[in-house]
This record gives C-alpha cells, structure tokens and sequence, in this order.
C-alpha cells in the first residue's frame, strides 16, 4: 500500500468532513499527564527522534539496511570479520603454516576496512553492510518508502556475480547466507512521487555499471534524501496556502571556487532559504499528527493543502463543529504548558484565507512552534532536526567564515551526478547538464557556472563548436 498525499483514497465520509478527534488527540498526545510530543502513529512522516546522537548516525549501515529491503533480502547473520577471515582459512589448504598466517594477512589488508568491515568490491557485497544502529534502520525504511515508492524489488543475484579469479569466489562463499524475506510494509507518508520518478531513473541507470554502482551508490541515495527532505521541509512552511507545488531548486557553490560572500545568490537562496522550514520540521510534524489522528487507523494521511481542499467545499455545520474542536483543542493545549509566557507571543492574525477556519489552524501551528521556542522543550525541538542537519555538515553544508553556512557541491559529488545525467550518451550540452541539474533540485549563480566550466576545461571534458555558450558540450567519461 503506498501513502501518496497527492492520490489519496477517500472514503465516502472523509470525501465530505475533514475533522479534529479530540479524544483520541488527547490519548495520544498524553493530554492526561506530560504531553508527549511526535507520538508513535501507523504511518509517520520522517524517522528522527527528539534526541540526537552522533554515534548513532551512519550513513553506510543505511545503505545496506535499504539495499536489503529493496531486494526483499536478509542475511543470516551479521559479518563478523574474524569469523569471515577464519572461514576462507579453513576452506583452503596450504602447504606451510607460515602461508597461512601470510595470507590471513592479505586477506584482512584487502578485504577489511579499517572499521573492521567489509571492502565493497562488487555491488551484492553491499548487502552485508551490517546495520547495528536502530536509528540507521529506521531512517532506510525511510528512504524505502519515499524514494522506491512500491517499485518491484530489485536484487543481484549470484548468476549475476561477474567474478573471474578465484579469490572473490572464495569471499563469497565465507560470506553468511543471503535469504528471500517477505516485503516489507509502507511505514511513511509520501508527500510526493515526482522525487521517487527521477531517483529510480537515475538509479536503474546506475544498476548497469557494476563497479561505479558499489562505489558511488551512497552518493545517490544521500543526495536523494537531501533533496526529498529540503523540498517537503519547505513545502509545509506554506501550510494551507495554496502554492506551486513544483520542485525549488537551491543554489549550491563549488568547492573550487575561491570567493564566496553574503552578497551572492548562491548565499541568500542556498542555505540560508532552507534552514528556517528545516528548523520547524519538529513543529510541522505533531501538528500534521494532530490533524490527521482522525484517519491514521485507515493509513491515510491528508496534507495541509488537501486539508485546505477538503475545507473549502465542507457545510457550514461542519465548520462550526471543528472551530468548536479547535478552540477547546488550543484551549487544552495551552493550559497544560504552564512555563510559557503566553502573553508574549504574538500570532500572526492577518487574514491570510478567506475561509476563517484556515487561520485558526494556522494560528494552532504558531502555538506549538512557540511552546518549543519558548521552553525547555527546545532541547526535543533542535534534537529532531539534528539527525538532518548534522547529515547536511557531512555531505554538503560547509562553514564559509563571515559568509556563514553555505551549500557546497565538491568535485566527487559534481562529477558523479554528471555522470548520472549523462547516462548513455557520448556528450552533452552544457545548457541540458544545468539544466538537468535544476530538475534535481540543484542550481547554480552565474560565478559558480564559470568555476564550472573552468574546472571542467582543466579535465579536458570539454568541446566547444563556437564561443555560444548553446554550442559548449561536456564529453561523457569514466
């Protein structure tokens, strides 16, 4: 079953009303003792908890855990490098003992890495990637459900192993058994399959080359959780306004380039665009809770905008009923929070939608962002959206001095994703390349282009049939 907020399935009733559930907001919020913020419901929204901790955080155990759900894949029992370097012992027989302890050392230098795990040397070695970190699982299952989206499993099976020396023959068989599990049930909303579309383009493409897919695979599914987080982020910060639902691209600069200051685009709509809608995901995430306790028995979640949707066309009677919900909801809600100064808050009460009912739930949404600001309670409110930014200062968020945060492509993640997009082809366009850049969420100010295309030249990638910036192509490569 697939969650998609833009197709979802209404029953009869639901079609009509959309309604608060004030009883069951309260059974699962604990109205009745300590409020318990992002309680646990059928189907959540992203996978982060309220406490952040670094090591816990791994990306390379996501892959493994989201390469064995996509392949409906588990293995036996977690690699341990000592049993593993033992077992390819035991299969081989030598003729000197000081052989023995020669190759034992080849084989840890070769094929375990220096936190003790396996090399990835072939695409089904990724599926031994041990995932220790329930964190690290759960944000797979994440990943699984937004960006695979339903997609018939996919899998390397051993009759696909190109192996030709012996060796890798021998890794494979001490390797523990890998098993068929059953598919695994959608446990996330998805906002939107527009991102899932040019993920599994990119990905089947990547699927056919071998050796880049085990070496460069964590780079598109990093990049493809960046992308899917940022734009829902910044889409809930419209709330019930009605708004493009296109992708927004954000301005990124290169890591070879030498200036960078507040003054550029790349600064004012990179980072520092996105952080205020990152920062509320924790507030965004229990009031769409709240506003969807009503049918998360059914596994149907509604977005601020369907919300919005249903509202407009509901009869007054029904309207009256939910400002009534509403009120006492707010009323609740307030009262529990004792060590918030309420009289200092300030709503934003300009009538931002003909229909009344629409700025009272907007008005709900800045009292739960405000209780989090204005309290203890912040400490949940920054933990939850840790696990996302600390992800962004690994990946692409560098400090750039007085100019602050600011996204930052390198030069491994730049010719990757050109790569990506160049596919098949021999050569393509410049033009296309940023273009193409732009669809997955990328762009680039006019001096970052120019750092580019100077970097690019300096690779030899690039062919010019004039001095048009339409007749500048970029050459495909290894």
């Amino acid at each position: 079953m697939i969650l998609n907020l833009n197709n979802i399935h209404l029953r009869r009733c639901e079609a009509m009303d959309f309604k608060l559930d004030l009883k069951e907001i309260q059974k699962k919020f604990n109205f009745n003792t300590s409020i318990k913020h992002n309680p646990k419901t059928n189907v959540e929204f992203f996978p982060y908890k309220g406490t952040y901790r670094e090591s816990q955080f791994n990306f390379r155990e996501v892959i493994g855990e989201f390469l064995r759900l996509v392949g409906n894949k588990r293995i036996s029992s977690e690699v341990n490098s000592d049993k593993f370097v033992n077992d390819v012992l035991e299969s081989i027989e030598f003729e000197k003992i000081p052989q023995k302890a020669e190759f034992k050392q080849m084989l840890k230098t070769l094929f375990i890495d220096d936190n003790n795990q396996l090399v990835l040397f072939h695409p089904q070695t990724l599926y031994y990637i041990n995932t220790a970190e329930n964190e690290n699982k759960k944000l797979a299952e994440f990943l699984y459900a937004v960006l695979w989206n339903g997609e018939t499993s996919w899998s390397i099976e051993k009759k696909s192993i190109r192996t030709n020396d012996l060796m890798s023959t021998l890794i494979f068989s001490a390797l523990p058994n890998l098993e068929d599990a059953e598919r695994q049930p959608v446990k996330y909303a998805l906002f939107s399959s527009e991102f899932s579309e040019l993920f599994m383009s990119d990905f089947k493409w990547l699927s056919t080359k071998q050796e880049l897919f085990t070496q460069q695979f964590e780079k598109l599914l990093s990049y493809y959780y960046f992308f899917y987080v940022t734009q829902i982020a910044r889409r809930n910060e419209y709330l019930f306004n009605t708004h493009n639902q296109n992708i927004i691209p954000l301005y990124f600069t290169f890591e070879e380039e030498e200036r960078l200051s507040k003054t550029r685009v790349s600064y004012e709509y990179g980072w520092k665009n996105i952080e205020r809608s990152v920062n509320r995901m924790f507030s965004h995430v229990n009031f769409l809770k709240m506003l969807n306790i009503s049918v998360q028995e059914q596994k149907n979640f509604y977005s601020y905008q369907r919300i919005a949707q249903i509202l407009q066309s509901t009869t007054p009677d029904v309207i009256e009923q939910l400002e009534e919900d509403l009120e006492s909801l707010v009323m609740l809600y307030k009262a529990h929070w004792s060590d918030v100064n309420w009289s200092q808050m300030e709503e934003n009460t300009s009538e931002k939608h003909e229909l009344p009912i629409l700025n009272q739930l907007t008005s709900l949404f800045q009292i739960i962002d405000y209780q989090f600001n204005n309290s203890q309670r912040v400490k949940l409110y920054n933990g939850y959206k840790s696990w996302f930014v600390h992800f962004c200062q690994k990946a692409f968020l560098k400090s750039r001095g007085r100019s602050g945060k600011m996204l930052i492509l390198n030069t491994d993640y730049l010719l990757f994703l050109t790569k990506v997009i160049i596919k098949n082809e021999s050569k393509i366009r410049l033009k296309r390349l940023l273009e193409e850049f732009e669809i997955r969420g990328i762009v680039f100010d006019r001096d970052t282009q120019i750092a580019i295309v100077e970097y690019f030249e300096k690779l030899n990638l690039l062919e010019k049939k004039s001095d048009s910036g339409d007749a500048i192509y970029v050459r495909a490569f290894l």
